[in-house]
């Protein structure tokens, strides 16, 4: 049973709206937020630890390479539903965990500089009784970025993934709610900070004169829409996330949201639109974490039909994807990206790693954009884990930093 997962940013277009606090005064505010926060993750007692390791009895890199990255392990462990292959060890516990981020952002473009907390979340996931049935929620209590004129926006209350699966047999399954459609890559489980512009970029809609719902009807592979997914594995492997797979996938316009706050209720409003905004076909074959496929998006006047391979050697993996797309009649444009990572995957407590990504949207007025990063996580214990990033955006004349500092518990 294959389920797709969080993921991390969906960017409908923003409106050019401050908020309520001055950008210094916010970032001043939050740092001891943070830093509380932190400490007292560190200080928890068991009752606090990440859902599953607590569930299992297992540490973080059972399944992770380093959090979020998943080994061949927790691959398996995803595509059961979050099963054992012997469940009946499983632990009770709270069915919740979350996740709390804080960012040091610097752009050469308008000379901004910012700390802010963009993201807290809370995760919940996990079969449902003895039923068939999974589910998988991510709600974002904290949802802010930074905009180009240095202002933060606020979607606190959206939904990252809210879905339930179901395994109809043991070659097929269908899944219902919010989730990404992009299935081979899952880049909320990516080591980097932004995701691979090949997978985000969205083509655009029809026309609205809401800019709310023209940015919802937008379409990325990697951007979330409430919709509707088939999954056939027409040949299994080794592993429950080995085989041949199959998905057929209806996204719909609207994002589903708890907004909280007064920008938030612009930002990040409940919407449901009908019709669908096409079909997004994609098969590809997995085995451990190497896999080799391909996708296509399909609507009334736009389209876009990617490549995709991974490979994994040791601590060496790669991801390669390539594709066209057009929408509206206004000419096709390529894309692609490259990505390079190398992580020490030796040492239980602490796992360092370094990456470097070249990717281009051709016939976008920009250059190709050269992202090296760095991260370290651990201790990886089954109670809480660190994750630090540290990501170099180089475009043409512009530039970024991004520092990203995380604790799941």
């Amino acid at each position: 049973m294959i389920t797709p997962q969080p993921n991390s940013i969906y960017s409908p277009v923003p409106e050019r709206r401050p908020t309520t606090a001055p950008r210094h005064l916010l970032g001043q505010s939050l740092l001891p937020l943070l830093v509380a926060t932190l400490c007292f993750s560190l200080g928890r007692s068991a009752e606090a630890t990440p859902q599953f390791a607590r569930s299992t009895g297992k540490s973080c890199v059972s399944c992770h390479l380093a959090p979020p990255k998943l080994n061949q392990w927790g691959e398996a462990f995803r595509a059961r539903g979050y099963r054992l292959p012997n469940d009946g060890n499983r632990r009770p516990t709270v069915p919740m965990a979350l996740w709390l981020t804080g960012r040091y952002e610097e752009r050469s473009a308008g000379d901004l500089k910012e700390f802010y907390l963009p993201k807290v979340e809370l995760i919940s996931g996990g079969p449902l009784w003895d039923l068939p049935l999974s589910y998988f929620v991510e709600w974002r209590v904290v949802s802010l970025d930074l905009r180009s004129n240095g202002t933060l926006r606020d979607r606190g209350g959206r939904f990252e993934d809210a879905l339930i699966n179901w395994e109809i047999n043991e070659r097929s399954a269908l899944t219902i709610g919010q989730f990404r459609s992009l299935n081979q890559y899952d880049v909320s489980l990516r080591l980097s900070v932004s995701e691979p512009a090949v997978f985000s970029a969205s083509l655009p809609g029809e026309r609205s004169p809401n800019g709310r719902i023209q940015g919802l009807r937008g379409f990325a592979p990697s951007g979330r829409s409430p919709g509707v997914t088939y999954t056939l594995r027409s040949v299994a492997g080794p592993l429950a996330s080995d085989g041949l797979f199959h998905f057929i996938n209806v996204p719909f316009v609207g994002e589903l949201s708890l907004p909280l706050s007064e920008e938030a209720r612009r930002e990040a409003s409940f919407e449901l639109e009908g019709p669908a905004k096409g079909v997004f076909l994609e098969t590809f074959y997995r085995r451990g974490l190497n896999s080799v496929g391909a996708h296509a998006f399909i609507g009334d006047d736009r389209f876009l039909v990617t490549g995709v391979g991974r490979a994994n050697y040791k601590d060496f993996h790669i991801t390669a994807a390539v594709g066209v797309d057009d929408a509206a009649g206004r000419g096709s444009r390529g894309r692609y990206s490259v990505e390079a990572e190398y992580l020490l995957t030796q040492f239980g407590a602490i796992r360092p790693g370094v990456g470097f990504r070249v990717e281009q949207i051709t016939r976008a007025n920009r250059d190709p954009a050269y992202i090296p990063y760095l991260i370290l996580s651990g201790p990886h214990t089954d109670k809480y884990s660190l994750l630090l990033q540290v990501e170099g955006r180089f475009q043409g004349d512009t530039t970024g930093l991004f520092v990203d500092l995380s604790t799941f518990f």
